[in-house]
């Protein structure tokens, strides 16, 4: 009886009936009488038999039973086994060491020798997988690589052979691309898709570095962006196989398996001078793989079982193919409202200053989302240090200095007549530099909103009688409040931009 303390409780804390009883354990009612005797005769109730454990409990109801059993005390058989696995080690001296001081309660060498045995067996457990037909596509690179020749210098070179197994029929697609990169997993994943002409509910990868960007026992593994929305393109799920778990993915195991003896040990001896040959000679072989009887399987092969069982349950393949994107995830937005892709900046609303943005890079269109929300789109342009800056993006302070130029600083100039078009001419003819004369005139404009256009006209005007031409001659009149002061021995006045009551000037040096 498995559970005797429960039968013990039903016939003590209830008034049901042994057939009763029996149906709600499923036992027989025999053997529920035979207890219910058994307790009545003792005496006991439910306290007493609620403190004690299953073990102790059928030794007090059914003592024959246990009379002539000799109970050992038993080892803890993990680390039995942890110990056996050390050079040196045998289970004769195991069982020594577990023996010691034991006395009576030690088991026999050969019980001992039994029971290591039983437990070892069940850390071997293999179970068989049923893999329901459209569930699995199975991918992984093979360890073996193929070569390309160069066809100039002779030299060659090691390129990636991707397999693809379905789960239910094991049909096997086998292709080769340059490397493990994540351009060429996500070729690799469509072209298995458009090889099987459907769609799977899971796409099962190994953990490389293309799709599992990586793996923590609290979170699991993060799959890679790029990765996960190609899987949402095709609508399908990513269940990546537990790491350093190849009975995970054991179809493609065997796939990787049969693609290097049945594909590559055949074309070992030839020479391929690219991709496109390369892969032309391994379609061939892989149709004449899949066409191949199976032993086990009613002499069918993976292609006929394809057709009775993964073919009918794939989910249709999308109209358009997936658009190659890269993604750059969790960029601070920086205080210049603008994020970088390849050493080129992006710009995005100037509120987004300190937030947490993605950024997807397709071959023509930056595209940068918060929280899944697109904000701003650029077309790619991948110039080292460049700015891609959209109007819209900035304050408004930023937008009106951007939209400055040279002559819409002269026409402002000219606007204001007066002191301040001819200061501003002059500047433009003693400096003959558009570029610092444009900085001037919007020094001059910035000093007209701050102290108004009639004080800076004055500023000006007594500036040019001063022959003074920099701007911070203006603005320390300006600061000072001395822009109509009257002006005495102007002809010594010079450009000195920090001229003012402190400085001695030069007539003080001709004083006797």
């Amino acid at each position: 009886m498995r559970k005797l303390k429960e039968l013990c409780r039903w016939i003590l804390r209830t008034d049901l009936s042994n057939r009763k009883i029996a149906e709600q354990l499923r036992c027989s009612s025999t053997t529920v009488g035979r207890y219910r005797e058994i307790l009545a005769e003792q005496g006991w109730d439910w306290p007493q038999i609620d403190s004690m454990d299953e073990l102790a409990l059928a030794r007090k109801l059914n003592p024959s039973r246990y009379v002539s059993r000799k109970v050992f005390l038993e080892p803890d058989w993990s680390y039995i086994h942890r110990e056996y696995q050390r050079p040196g080690v045998t289970l004769l001296l195991l069982h020594e060491e577990y023996a010691c001081n034991l006395g009576e309660r030690a088991m026999s060498e050969t019980e001992f020798r039994r029971r290591y045995h039983r437990y070892a067996r069940t850390r071997g457990l293999v179970m068989r997988q049923v893999r329901p037909p459209g569930q699995d596509l199975f991918l992984d690179f093979s360890g073996v690589r193929p070569y390309i020749t160069d066809p100039a210098t002779g030299k060659k070179q090691a390129v990636e052979l991707f397999v693809a197994v379905m789960g239910a029929s094991r049909k096997t697609f086998v292709y080769a691309v340059q490397s493990q990169k994540l351009p060429d997993w996500i070729d690799s994943n469509a072209q298995a898709l458009r090889f099987f002409g459907g769609v799977p509910m899971y796409l099962v990868p190994d953990n490389l570095k293309a799709a599992v960007t990586r793996r923590t026992r609290e979170d699991g593994p993060l799959i890679n962006a790029t990765y996960m929305e190609f899987a949402s393109h095709y609508d399908t799920d990513i269940m990546p196989a537990g790491p350093r778990k190849p009975k995970h993915k054991a179809p493609v195991e065997i796939g990787v398996q049969l693609a290097q003896r049945w594909i590559l040990a055949r074309l070992r001896n030839r020479t391929f001078f690219s991709l496109d040959e390369l892969n032309l000679a391994i379609a061939e072989l892989t149709e004449l793989l899949n066409n191949k009887p199976m032993r086990g399987c009613g002499d069918k092969s993976r292609n006929q079982l394809f057709e009775e069982l993964d073919a009918p349950a794939l989910r249709p393949l999308p109209n358009s193919a997936y658009e190659f994107a890269e993604w750059k995830l969790n960029i601070t937005v920086g205080q210049d409202y603008h994020v970088a892709w390849h050493q080129h900046y992006y710009s995005v609303h100037h509120a987004l200053v300190g937030r947490k943005v993605d950024l997807r890079a397709a071959a023509r269109q930056v595209s940068i989302y918060l929280q899944g929300k697109r904000v701003a789109t650029h077309q790619r342009d991948d110039t080292p240090g460049g700015f891609s800056t959209l109007e819209e993006h900035m304050p408004p302070a930023h937008r009106a200095y951007g939209r400055d130029s040279y002559e819409t600083i002269a026409a402002w100039a000219s606007q204001q007549r007066g002191a301040i078009a001819t200061f501003f001419e002059q500047h433009v003819t003693h400096y003959g530099s558009a570029g610092r004369s444009f900085q001037a005139g919007r020094g001059l404009r910035a000093l007209a909103r701050q102290y108004g256009v009639d004080r800076l006209q004055a500023a000006c005007a007594r500036a040019l009688i001063m022959n003074a031409r920099s701007i911070s001659s203006v603005k320390s009149m300006l600061k000072r409040g001395i822009e109509c002061t009257e002006l005495h021995g102007h002809e010594a006045a010079n450009d000195d931009p920090i001229a003012h009551e402190n400085v001695r000037g030069s007539g003080y040096y001709e004083r006797e």
